[in-house]
């Protein structure tokens, strides 16, 4: 006999809802708030002007629902849990990070064409820090590294776990997934990894420089160009912008257009 999963009423899915006095005072107290700006599924607002991708997803989900008038939001809608909680992480994302984001003045648009060259331009600064002690010294990445290892052991500073550990670190802030995989190519293409001699950047492997500490100093580098800062302030802005950049920019392009 076939089993259908059971639709959800989310409210009960988020307990931050029913208990946060903000969420309390925005949906349950105020009788000025239109229905139409609720989200369907959870009852929280929904961003002032959703993206494309956001209004995708609304129109997607909903072939998958169906009506749910309850007293939280008499436009409701009820759907299995796996079929709209990314729609909710989508619009959490668009309602705060999104705004955040703006403020800070965090590119909602990337020139990707033009990415690929801007990073061959660094080329002899980077292969600076590949071959050169003095120049490896400056870098805030490699101090980190060396910290670590100090602390850990180069063969825990190594490990997977650590690297799961240290993977916002890694990411080229606001630029993202998508931003990643270009940087990541681009370095590939400069420096191969058998082209760099291992005694060259030890406790790392030339796979590990070229992600732990080439990604980040291309990324620091393209923010200072980006935003006008110094280095330390880029660094900053590296490693605040990380999940925004995951989000706003995924590997496969988040069908923004």
């Amino acid at each position: 006999m076939k089993t259908t999963q059971p639709l959800i009423t989310p409210v009960s899915c988020f307990p931050s809802i029913i208990t946060n006095p903000a969420y309390s005072r925005a949906v349950f107290l105020d009788p000025s708030i239109d229905p139409k700006t609720l989200c369907p599924y959870c009852d929280t607002r929904l961003p002032d002007r959703p993206t494309p991708l956001l209004r995708r997803l609304l129109a997607n989900i909903a072939k998958k629902s169906r009506p749910s008038p309850r007293p939280t939001n008499p436009l409701g809608r009820k759907a299995p849990l796996e079929a709209f909680i990314a729609l909710c992480q989508r619009h959490r994302f668009e309602s705060v990070t999104l705004p955040e984001a703006e403020r800070n003045g965090w590119p909602k648009e990337i020139a990707w064409v033009k990415l690929e060259g801007r990073v061959q331009k660094m080329k002899r600064e980077l292969n600076a820090l590949i071959s050169d002690p003095n120049a490896r010294s400056g870098s805030i990445f490699w101090a980190e590294i060396m910290e670590e290892v100090k602390a850990k052991g180069s063969r825990a500073v190594a490990g997977v776990k650590n690297q799961f550990a240290t993977f916002e670190k890694t990411q080229p802030g606001y630029y993202g997934e998508q931003g990643s995989v270009i940087i990541h190519q681009t370095l590939f293409n400069l420096f191969p990894p058998a082209s760099i001699h291992p005694d060259q950047v030890k406790p790392l492997t030339p796979n590990e420089f070229t992600q732990r500490i080439l990604v980040p100093e291309v990324a620091a580098r393209l923010i200072r160009q980006d935003m006008g800062v110094s280095p330390s302030k880029a660094v900053k802005i590296l490693r605040e912008s990380a999940s925004y950049g995951v989000a706003m920019f995924p590997e496969d392009g988040g069908g923004w257009g």
